[in-house]
């Protein structure tokens, strides 16, 4: 099998990730929920991997999630916010679906930038209103891969307004180094550059920030009362956190960090590769290269049959369809069929992106 759809999730895991998974899964205790020594020893790792976060991105509050997408309906949903709110066309669903519930309540105005041929600064000046209360923007595509200019959007939302600015880094955790002095909050799945397990995530929030819990429950502390405690983090992690997810991250995120420049210049080199290979094969469409993702289809073939194929017939997993991101592929004029994704990750080798080449020629040829 030639996995090549790591912009859904990491392939290669360290080893570190992957022994320390087993051995917390089988040997961890409930945090947080006694005093006993098992259960401390547990505490001071996932406190280790709040302590990774804030030194590879900020110091601030570390809310643990299990995924991306609850990270940014606690950082949305959770800050209340009113008036208008402003997204762009790159984003996924997590994002989209949640603030159309709230305009859906009444609870706000959303409106989608459509970038210009600079980018998302000048449209992103003439959204921005005086009850504008938050701007979400990913720093890039799950489709195309393409970065949008996060730093400075951020810093023209905190010139011209007082909104709270949230950065999707799903698809950018582990591969790209940001300034954050203009972001109030990040969300990042565990699971993609991070190269952790599954089933973890994270909002890191700026301590100013006051968030509403989305969820109620158990913390640990504060038993006695019938209303949440006030304290981060422990207002926000209602309920037992996955520690064993959680304290195997920390190994995935000094991985990922400690060798980013080769790991990115490897996902380049092999997507380019592939990308060079097939742009002019007829037949096959190409959209974009960036990012370790190459976005494409077959001339009058649905993405999710293609992608049918490549798994059964040639054993190569890649995704097919709308990637949960429905305006990009309105934008990008794919939202009938979708498009294939290929998305290289450090898992890939050489004889991976030619097979995957091949794949493609002759499928391609069939359609003659």
């Amino acid at each position: 099998m030639i996995y090549i759809d790591n912009a859904a999730t990491s392939r290669r895991k360290s080893i570190k990730v992957i022994i320390s998974s087993a051995k917390e899964t089988a040997f961890s205790a409930n945090a947080g929920r006694g005093g006993h020594r098992a259960g401390m020893k547990t505490a001071i790792g996932i406190e280790k991997t709040r302590e990774a976060i804030e030194k590879y991105f900020f110091e601030g509050n570390v809310i643990f999630t299990k995924n991306c997408t609850e990270a940014l309906n606690l950082g949305i949903r959770g800050y209340n916010p009113k008036g208008k709110v402003i997204t762009t066309v790159y984003e996924h669903n997590s994002v989209l679906r949640t603030l159309k519930r709230l305009e859906n309540e009444g609870k706000i105005r959303m409106e989608t930038l459509l970038p210009d041929k600079e980018g998302f600064i000048a449209p992103l000046k003439r959204a921005l209103t005086k009850d504008t209360s938050m701007v979400v923007v990913t720093a890039r595509s799950n489709v195309t891969g393409k970065p949008t200019d996060i730093e400075e959007m951020a810093k023209t939302v905190k010139k011209y307004s007082g909104a709270v600015f949230i950065m999707d880094a799903a698809q950018s955790a582990g591969h790209d180094d940001f300034n954050y002095e203009n972001i109030d909050m990040v969300a990042s799945s565990g699971h993609k550059g991070l190269l952790g397990p599954q089933g973890t995530g994270f909002l890191l929030c700026k301590k100013n920030i006051i968030l509403t819990p989305i969820i109620t429950g158990g913390t640990g502390t504060s038993s006695i009362s019938l209303e949440m405690p006030t304290e981060v983090p422990e207002s926000l992690e209602a309920g037992t956190l996955n520690s064993a997810g959680i304290i195997s991250l920390r190994y995935g995120i000094e991985y990922a960090f400690g060798r980013m420049e080769e790991v990115n210049a490897k996902i380049k080199r092999l997507s380019e590769y592939f990308y060079e290979r097939i742009k002019n094969i007829e037949n096959i469409e190409t959209y974009s290269c960036e990012g370790g993702i190459v976005l494409c289809n077959i001339k009058g073939r649905d993405s999710t049959e293609i992608s049918d194929i490549l798994s059964e017939k040639y054993g190569i997993c890649v995704r097919g369809g709308l990637h949960c991101a429905p305006l990009m592929h309105r934008y990008l004029g794919t939202d009938k069929r979708g498009a294939l994704r290929f998305s290289f990750g450090n898992n890939n080798n050489i004889f991976h992106a030619m097979a995957a080449v091949s794949a493609m020629k002759k499928i391609a040829r069939k359609c003659e």
